[in-house]
């Protein structure tokens, strides 16, 4: 596997990213059985198939349905304290993908309620706490192709790192529960990926209003101290809720007023007296999207106190 460090210079500002590029053979088989996403699983009487190509050109012609790809790679600790992104190109039509057997990214939606996102261009945000730094890591994606063409098609494949991670005290890539409507609704909410536009999670061409919410732990000494919450890039405006009461927002809750908000990275400070310490506390972000894209789209989000939030913002600037 090859690992390249790309540098780019601009506006008298030097920038580098380190990627670790994923084009070549991978294990495949058709079918679908959850167990193929585990680390553990021995796929050595798998086929080997080239990625990036649709696999009805290497010998599956004629095939729609599901199908499993494996690849394992070595991620050097000098990834360690950097962003880390998974690029796959474009699938098609639909892939839930998983590393070390965490689910860290998903676009479309599998039968029965089957819904093509094989025009997205996937990239999954990936939280150093899935990755084994320093030792070999599985990436398992479960592909379902309706029709046409199928598999790991096209474009980009690498795990890139860039810029600098955020010391988060409390990462929240990852799971949330969601759901259309302007409140919690807990019997219609389902799990969704953060961060990840819902356009690509079951809910194409959707406009509107959605909520997400987590229930996430805060321990008594963290609660002391001035947290803030970074949701990412929202697209288009939103409000934060802690444990039912508002904290804070961006833009004009209703559509038409968020154009270009989708572009800032929200940064809000959680209150004295709103966190309940040592218990589990609600968060919830309302969203209100105008049109195309939707939701917390980009990262970084989690909760980090006052002084690691400096020295990522200083270091994000140099």
């Amino acid at each position: 596997m090859l690992l390249i460090a790309v540098f780019i210079q601009s506006a008298g500002m030097k920038a580098f990213s380190d990627e670790i590029r994923l084009e070549g053979k991978w294990m495949f088989r058709v079918g679908d059985r959850m167990e193929w996403a585990n680390p553990e699983y021995d796929d050595s009487d798998w086929d080997q198939i080239k990625v990036p190509s649709n696999w009805e050109n290497q010998g599956f012609q004629g095939y729609d349905g599901y199908a499993w790809y494996r690849i394992k790679i070595k991620v050097p600790k000098g990834f360690e304290d950097r962003e880390l992104y998974l690029n796959l190109g474009f699938i098609d039509d639909v892939d839930e993908t998983f590393i070390n057997g965490i689910k860290v990214g998903k676009s479309g939606s599998f039968p029965p309620h089957h819904n093509t996102a094989y025009n997205a261009k996937r990239r999954y945000r990936i939280s150093g706490q899935v990755i084994r730094f320093g030792e070999e890591n599985l990436i398992a994606v479960r592909v379902y192709d309706a029709k046409l063409s199928g598999g790991l098609i096209s474009g980009k494949f690498s795990l890139e790192a860039r810029g600098v991670l955020a010391n988060f005290d409390i990462e929240l890539t990852g799971e949330w529960m969601f759901n259309k409507g302007k409140k919690i609704d807990n019997e219609r909410a389902k799990p969704i990926l953060v961060p990840g536009m819902w356009e690509n999670q079951g809910y194409y061409k959707y406009d509107g209003y959605a909520v997400y919410h987590k229930k996430v732990f805060i321990p008594e000494d963290l609660a002391q101290k001035q947290l803030i919450l970074i949701a990412g890039k929202i697209d288009d405006v939103d409000q934060l809720y802690v444990n039912g009461k508002f904290v804070a927002g961006t833009g004009k809750y209703y559509p038409r007023n968020g154009h270009s908000l989708y572009r800032e990275i929200r940064n809000y400070f959680i209150p004295k007296g709103v966190l309940k310490p040592g218990q589990e506390n609600l968060i919830e972000i309302r969203v209100c999207d105008d049109r195309w894209d939707g939701g917390i789209i980009e990262g970084p989000v989690g909760i980090i106190s006052q002084d690691k939030f400096r020295e990522y913002w200083k270091a994000r600037r140099k």
